[in-house]
């Protein structure tokens, strides 16, 4: 039976103040909200006969020295407010946020990309429908964050995010998103998806070879093995939380694969090596080299993948 591993756990009402004689300006992207019921209601500006005026080129003027008007606008057009009040205030709200899109299915408009945008922490309200750059950079080209200590937006083209991100520099690598659907993922050949929000195709690799680049690690990603950044690489024996806490090489197994494990605050698991079931090694006493998979459930190429454990 398969030693269990340790799985990682996956990666307002905006107010524009006026004043008079001064014209804010509405910014792309703000953050949407409408005046509540029990507020003043919103308007839209009428033409001189009582008809809705262009919502592309809305003018409303401020008559009275106390009035406050609501403006919703419905696109970013030419609109612009003029108070000529004394104390009068015009609250702007913004139109809302692009509807909800699928980062498989990339369904937003022309010109524009499914992605993650706004602050961090990443979740479901991150995803949004975002523009794409002139001239943007492709796979593996070196990418930016355009607002800093964001997720996004940024310069890569559709289908990709950028990723691996310097928080000083805000420059990363243009990473590509997993396409198919989430229940049916697709990636290349030899490549993995991996992720919830913003999935990303992955390369397979060896835990027996840890063929990662410098700063991973090859570790268990639910049906293969991919390169995982490693957090804390907690060495033989030491107590882990997930295989990204554990050395290259090892892999956080259930507290009991060996007796010499010390379990702490670090987590319940242990970090134990991954070995060969040709060739068995292991450092604990009394370790074994057990399958790490199930008989028959080993992808090509990882039948000899074990783990060192107590029987």
């Amino acid at each position: 039976m398969r030693v269990s591993p340790r799985l990682p756990l996956a990666l307002a009402l905006a107010l524009v103040g006026c004043v008079p004689g001064i014209l804010d300006p509405i910014i792309s992207g703000g953050i949407s909200g409408e005046a509540s019921e029990s507020g003043p209601p919103q308007m839209s500006s009428t033409d001189s006969d009582g008809t809705i005026g262009d919502p592309g080129e809305t003018c409303t003027t401020c008559e009275s020295a106390t009035e406050a008007v609501f403006i919703v606008l419905p696109d970013l057009g030419e609109t612009c407010t003029t108070c000529d009040g004394d104390t009068e205030a015009v609250f702007v709200v913004p139109p809302g946020p692009p509807p909800a899109c699928d980062v498989y299915a990339q369904d937003c408009p022309s010109g524009f990309k499914c992605t993650a945008e706004g602050p961090p922490p990443l979740d479901s309200e991150s995803i949004t429908c975002s523009p794409i750059v002139a001239e943007p950079d492709q796979a593996g080209e070196p990418c930016q964050v355009l607002v800093e200590g964001h997720l996004g937006p940024d310069t890569c083209d559709i289908g990709l995010v950028c990723g691996d991100v310097d928080p000083q520099t805000s420059i990363g690598t243009c990473a590509v998103m997993c396409q198919g659907s989430a229940s049916e993922p697709l990636c290349a050949a030899g490549e993995e998806c991996w992720g919830y929000e913003i999935p990303l195709c992955v390369p397979h690799c060896d835990p027996l070879l840890q063929d990662c680049p410098a700063g991973e690690s090859c570790q268990y990603a639910g049906v293969d093995f991919i390169c995982l950044k490693v957090d804390v690489a907690n060495q033989v024996f030491e107590g882990c939380g997930g295989d990204w806490r554990c050395a290259p090489g090892l892999s956080c197994a259930d507290g009991d694969v060996a007796a010499e494990c010390v379990i702490g605050v670090e987590g319940p698991g242990c970090c134990s090596p991954y070995c060969d079931l040709s060739g068995p090694s292991c450092p604990g006493v009394g370790q074994q080299c057990r399958a790490y998979y199930e008989p028959g459930e080993a992808p090509p190429g990882l039948e000899n993948v074990g783990v060192c454990a107590l029987p």
